[in-house]
């Protein structure tokens, strides 16, 4: 099973745009993160409203469920072969997107990101750019929705341990976002991995391929 992932602007409008490709069929199945607040919940809800308001013949089939849940919720629907039309979640494009897309899962949406390409903010679109191992070629597999720092904290007597400074310059290379490491005392934090920290594209959303279903 061969599917899109996609992500979506501000309120999941952008989602909802590349779904709007598929709006032959009268359903279409959208697996959605949980929000943490009820106004991100009521905003997808909006969202959806206006859509099926702009295209009456397709009616949106929602399902939510907890971070935790997307990812082993969305394996299960491939392997079965009945992934949803639409899904998004925080944790796609850091943990699976990368390999679902160079395992030839995803499908390239390039005909959609390319017309407005000049939109986005710099280093972000390139980031859904990723490389497909059964064309040997990359594509945009991933609709940019936001940015985020991430901040990555350490326990400084570990990073003594490994023979550091805590004043130790960060890697050289682009970066988008500041800095945000967090310094722990040993005796108040857990372990913690060392690591640099730097912006993240945030980007989600999958559509399917349906064609192939029996």
């Amino acid at each position: 099973m061969k599917f899109k992932l996609l992500a979506t602007a501000v309120l999941a409008g952008a989602a909802l745009m590349v779904a709007g490709q598929a709006a032959a069929q009268e359903k279409l199945t959208v697996w959605w993160v949980k929000g943490f607040y009820k106004a991100e919940d009521d905003a997808l809800f909006e969202a959806i409203r206006k859509y099926e308001a702009k295209n009456k013949n397709v009616k949106i089939e929602l399902s939510q469920y907890p971070i935790q849940d997307m990812i082993p919720k969305t394996v299960a629907a491939l392997d079965s072969g009945n992934p949803p039309d639409v899904a998004y979640a925080d944790v796609y494009d850091f943990q699976v997107a990368g390999k679902w897309a160079f395992d030839n899962k995803l499908e390239d949406i390039s005909s959609v990101i390319n017309p407005i390409r000049s939109r986005f903010a710099p280093n972000t679109a390139e980031t859904a750019f990723l490389y497909n191992d059964a064309t040997k070629s990359r594509a945009y597999y991933a609709f940019p929705m936001k940015q985020q720092t991430m901040h990555i904290q350490y326990w400084l007597d570990m990073l003594n341990e490994a023979g550091f400074k805590e004043s130790i310059s960060p890697p050289s290379g682009p970066t988008t976002g500041r800095s945000g490491a967090t310094r722990f005392s040993p005796r108040t934090a857990p372990r913690a991995a060392i690591a640099a920290s730097a912006s993240a594209s945030r980007w989600a959303s999958i559509r399917a391929t349906r064609s192939s279903r029996s």
